[in-house]
């Protein structure tokens, strides 16, 4: 029966990893550096080992795993391909293929904007439980923002993201995104959002003077 879920964060210089319950209780983290050389192939392979090794030491089955989300600092097509991460050295990747691959081909994985799922994670066990809207800048390295709103006839999100730099959000954001859909934005918003992410927005700009 499936029990847990697992959280990877895919930062630029360490990859943050949880173990949680599916009610959102942190059982175990830790984080793994992030080995960017060679088109960062190394990346996806030290954390899958990382977490077999961690799975076998509490005594957790492969089979008790209900999905791994996993956020990435830049765009991701619905199925999990990212065309380009800047910041990893990936370039037509399919991380979350490569991952379920890696984990033995039995636990679903999902893949996502870091700031998409950090929105979602908001959504689902912190600042915006409750809520059926919010919106989300993530500071840090970077600066990112996410709107996400719930349907709640249908339990899905719809999350559009604006990357205007890249910052790596927490790993209990990331767990959810492997249970519930994400519908990321069109295309030709893609376009138009990568157009206008050469700086931040107005309101961002404003609450950094």
């Amino acid at each position: 029966m499936n029990q847990y879920c697992v959280g990877v964060d895919v930062g630029g210089t360490t990859v943050k990893c949880g173990i949680f319950t599916l009610t959102g209780v942190l059982m175990d983290k830790w984080e793994v550096p992030t080995r960017k050389e060679e088109d960062g192939k190394y990346i996806l392979p030290d954390v899958a080992d990382a977490l077999k090794k961690r799975l076998c030491e509490k005594g957790i089955e492969l089979t008790d795993i209900e999905g791994i989300g996993i956020g990435v600092p830049g765009p991701v097509e619905p199925n999990g391909y990212v065309h380009i991460c800047v910041n990893l050295g990936w370039h037509d990747h399919w991380p979350a293929k490569e991952m379920q691959e890696l984990m033995g081909g039995r636990i679903r994985c999902a893949v996502g904007n870091d700031a998409n799922v950090a929105a979602l994670g908001e959504m689902w066990q912190g600042g915006g439980k409750g809520h059926a809207n919010l919106v989300m800048v993530t500071l840090g390295t970077g600066v990112g923002s996410s709107q996400a709103s719930m349907a709640p006839a249908q339990r899905s999100v719809i999350s559009r993201c604006v990357t205007v730099s890249r910052r790596p959000a927490t790993a209990a954001a990331m767990a959810v995104s492997s249970r519930w859909p994400v519908r990321p934005a069109s295309s030709a918003r893609r376009s138009v959002i990568s157009r206008r992410a050469t700086k931040p927005p107005r309101c961002v700009r404003s609450a950094m003077r």
